[in-house]
């Protein structure tokens, strides 16, 4: 089984319209949906925004249902002018650019406490299935980069312009970072879609209202070939 795991009612839409044999379960105020989407098994959660949401509704996921992997699928901000609204980045590992125990000696802006970790590496073989099947013919560009999650809007430039600098990422988020701590605490395989909303300047906000449709579309096709070649796979595993 597959968990899917979006913040955005826009991003869960678009995933919604190519599952199949749909049910619902209610857990902790959470909607579960669970179906077949290219014959796979798969359990969707629509988390709401924030690190704290993200993180609750992943571990339930977890003990709920049991997910093989989760993916965690949804729209990003721009840090760099390499990428333009709807391109995709596959997330090598996700960064929270808000955790903070700095003052501490030997301590850096960004480790988990506990984990001693600053970036929580995304599994590799979802990695290079995601990347390699998005190259070709897609429409759109595809890149791999690291993630910062933090729980506020990132909308000026020159504040991305900061984020990339200090923690070398392309994209900013407000739940990739907590879904991969908690998929790294569980032993869970995980992986992270992203696609452009809003590009490198001023009108994030604006850009975000116009084009979360179009970019949360850019997902699902990305996460229908993916689940495609899960169940090609001869010998029914994952790996």
């Amino acid at each position: 089984m597959i968990g899917i795991i979006c913040a955005l009612e826009e991003e869960l839409n678009e995933i919604k319209k190519i599952i199949h044999n749909i049910k619902i379960s209610k857990i902790n105020n959470f909607e579960f949906i669970t179906g077949l989407l290219n014959n796979i098994e798969c359990v969707l959660v629509l988390s709401g925004v924030g690190k704290v949401h993200a993180a609750i509704s992943c571990q339930t996921m977890i003990l709920k249902f049991n997910p093989d992997l989760i993916l965690n699928i949804g729209v990003a901000g721009s840090l760099t002018h390499e990428l333009d609204i709807g391109d995709i980045v596959i997330a090598t590992g996700a960064i929270q650019h808000d955790f903070d125990v700095s003052a501490f000696p030997n301590r850096q802006k960004g480790e988990i406490s506990g984990l001693n970790k600053i970036l929580i590496e995304c599994t590799p073989w979802i990695i290079n299935i995601l990347f390699n099947i998005s190259e070709p013919n897609c429409g759109f560009k595809v890149n791999k980069s690291i993630i910062l999650t933090g729980d506020q809007f990132i909308s000026q430039k020159e504040d991305k312009i900061k984020l990339q600098k200090e923690f070398g990422g392309t994209i900013c988020d407000m739940e990739a970072g907590s879904i991969a701590q908690t998929c790294y605490i569980n032993n869970t395989d995980f992986g992270i879609i992203r696609a452009v909303s809003d590009s490198l300047n001023n009108n994030s906000v604006c850009e975000f209202k116009e084009f979360v449709n179009i970019s949360s579309k850019n997902c699902a096709k990305i996460l229908d070939k993916f689940t495609d070649i899960l169940n090609k796979n001869q010998n029914g595993d994952y790996i």
